[in-house]
């Protein structure tokens, strides 16, 4: 019964926990009818905690989850829009030097539109508050990426779910160990976590949609480099460049989400904005 009497009084608001909960303690442990008092607690415990739940304090966790939720589609836009322009910008280059765009400089224009959207990812991790713990972002991020890649895949939709539903897990396991790392004071650690766990956990979904639509290992293997950094396909087994054209945004979606992950994970700023003790008497 005392392990069901804490169990119970844990479900009352803190300040409830704090002010009664000895008292309830007392009463439930002298009751004549332990069973029937004890779901009467839970059953108030239930009822205080709804009404606990306020929009004031919902508010900092819907508008973080919906931060969350937006972030793939803006990182989409972002990549699209830099992917458009650097794309213009080859050709006018090419058409300035009298000469026109190879497909050996056609293949740098994701890598040059990926990297820049990487880099505000970061940056915008490392200016965000989250009042949970950076381990769900991955899943927030999953959820707003999983839309965005079915409206534009055509082929292999169910293969798309299980690679971003993969990248999701192993990123919000990733993510916990970096958090960890951090609050251990190991930053260092927790960045090179996130960055080689990162990179393995994009090679591996990508690997996971390519070899459920193109059934070859070696063309799931390549297809995270090739789609990421302009290498030839034919140099990774990938002769017909099937990767390379069936996939133009999920390696840059992926990289982005981890990327802000990685900002996420490794800031010491996760948690909400932390008060710097001041001295008395100073102004």
């Amino acid at each position: 019964m005392s392990r069901a009497v804490r169990l119970v009084i844990a479900l009352y608001p803190r300040h409830v926990r704090d002010q009664y909960g000895p008292e309830i303690a007392d009463l439930l442990s002298h009751s004549r009818r332990p069973l029937r008092d004890l779901a009467d607690v839970a059953r108030c415990a239930l009822v205080e905690r709804m009404q606990a739940l306020t929009y004031a304090r919902l508010r900092p966790y819907l508008n973080a989850t919906t931060g969350l939720v937006a972030a793939p589609v803006a990182f989409a836009g972002a990549y699209l829009m830099l992917y458009t322009l650097c794309a213009w910008i080859f050709a006018a280059v090419a058409a300035v030097a009298g000469a026109s765009v190879t497909a050996e400089s056609a293949r740098i224009v994701p890598a040059a539109a990926a990297l820049p959207v990487a880099a505000g990812a970061i940056w915008l991790a490392g200016h965000a508050r989250l009042p949970f713990t950076s381990a769900l972002a991955p899943a927030g991020l999953t959820l707003g990426a999983l839309p965005v890649m079915l409206l534009i895949t055509a082929i292999g939709r169910w293969p798309m779910v299980a690679a971003v539903g993969g990248w999701g897990v192993t990123t919000g396991a990733l993510s916990t160990v970096a958090a960890a790392l951090v609050r251990r004071g190991h930053r260092r650690r927790a960045v090179l976590t996130m960055a080689f766990g990162g990179i393995l956990a994009c090679e591996l979904a990508i690997a996971v949609y390519s070899l459920s639509v193109f059934d070859s290992v070696s063309v799931a293997v390549a297809a995270y480099p090739v789609t990421s950094l302009g290498i030839d396909p034919q140099l990774m087994g990938d002769p017909t460049s099937r990767v390379a054209d069936a996939m133009t945004i999920l390696p840059a979606l992926l990289t982005s989400c981890t990327a802000y992950a990685l900002g996420l994970a490794t800031t010491t700023q996760t948690g909400g904005p932390t008060t710097v003790p001041t001295r008395r008497g100073a102004a």
